[in-house]
């Protein structure tokens, strides 16, 4: 038999997923209902995405999911689909897999794939970019349409979220955060913060600041009267130096009167560890059968347990041992993780 589902393991989940185009988004469709949605035989809407399944099997197939009605802004710029395709064969001709806008009854093809030409995204989501600015200041749905000759072709198609961009005049978003993520206390850290000009129009006169949640602390603030031009980036940079050990997150925040979109003025959170003077033994005990099943939602890899595990304390800057046998002893050390792997039945 063939197996025909893959169970993924996940746990010490942190998902981060920012806006890859230039423009505002003011519309999400992030599928935590199907309320409105039109699907047919093998598509259903479950667990927050989108899913068109290959079972049960149907042959010389034509099969769509079609949103409800969607009043565009009159700057509407770009749809973005976060989806992936997973293929398992295909037909001849082809499977194909297609996005399509309609306006009045009439369809134009945003976006297509045919199944031989294999899998398409990453297993926790790819961005798709497509230009819609034609159809700005119109009412449109949105169709997700697959067919072919067998849909045992296919595993599944995945969509994650939708999402429609505009362009505002006035509009600052903090696009990036970055920095050391393990420090010692009364060590001093710089931290980047990148915040980008939307908008059609120059900015200049706007705040500035970085904040840790920990406490709620204030780290720095910045007043700006340079002038950032329309899609220009700049760079800030603040300085910390903690005095004590602690596990927080820092964000930024970019303040500007008249700004148009205010949801997105602060970053996605930075974590970072400020070490302990204390030492901690820590053994990693790699005992999950060399079967990779864990998507990492930020890498977008599929990836073993155990390398889960060691990103995980790398990214806290934890210093571990690695066994692939379990030691005699155990009590030298102060944490023991252990990854059993899966047991598989086909």
């Amino acid at each position: 038999m063939n197996m025909r589902k893959i169970l993924y393991l996940l746990f010490m989940v942190f998902i981060l997923h920012g806006v890859a185009s230039a423009q505002t988004p003011y519309w999400n469709e992030s599928f935590d209902n199907s309320q409105g949605w039109s699907l047919d035989e093998n598509w259903n809407i479950a667990d927050g995405k989108l899913r068109f399944n290959w079972s049960p099997t149907i042959t010389n197939f034509d099969l769509s999911a079609i949103s409800p009605v969607v009043s565009l802004e009159e700057n509407t710029q770009e749809l973005i689909v976060v989806q992936y395709l997973d293929a398992f064969g295909f037909g001849s001709p082809p499977e194909v897999a297609e996005i399509i806008i309609t306006k009045d009854g009439d369809e134009e093809v945003l976006w297509s794939h045919t199944l031989d030409d294999g899998n398409w995204g990453q297993q926790n989501g790819t961005e798709v970019v497509l230009d819609i600015s034609a159809y700005g200041g119109s009412d449109v749905q949105f169709k997700f349409r697959t067919y072919g000759p067998s849909t045992y072709n296919w595993n599944w198609w995945d969509i994650f979220e939708m999402q429609l961009t505009t362009l505002l005049s006035n509009d600052l978003t903090v696009e990036q955060i970055s920095g050391p993520t393990v420090l010692d206390a009364q060590e001093t850290g710089i931290w980047q913060l990148t915040v980008k000009n939307l908008g059609s129009q120059p900015q200049s006169d706007f705040d500035v600041s970085l904040y840790s949640y920990k406490f709620g602390e204030l780290i720095g603030h910045m007043q700006i009267e340079d002038v950032v031009d329309p899609q220009q980036a700049m760079v800030y940079e603040f300085e910390w130096t903690p005095d004590t050990s602690q596990n927080t997150a820092l964000f930024g925040e970019v303040i500007l009167q008249g700004d148009e979109f205010t949801d997105n003025n602060k970053s996605i959170s930075h974590f970072v560890r400020v070490r302990p003077d204390l030492e901690i033994k820590i053994l990693v005990w790699d005992h999950d059968n060399g079967i990779e099943t864990i998507t990492d939602p930020e890498m977008g890899d599929v990836i073993q347990p155990s390398t889960a595990l060691m990103r995980v304390l790398d990214a806290a800057g934890l210093d571990y041992d690695l066994v692939s046998s379990l030691p005699d002893d155990l009590f030298t050390y102060d944490m023991v993780f252990a990854t059993m792997g899966c047991y598989c039945v086909s």
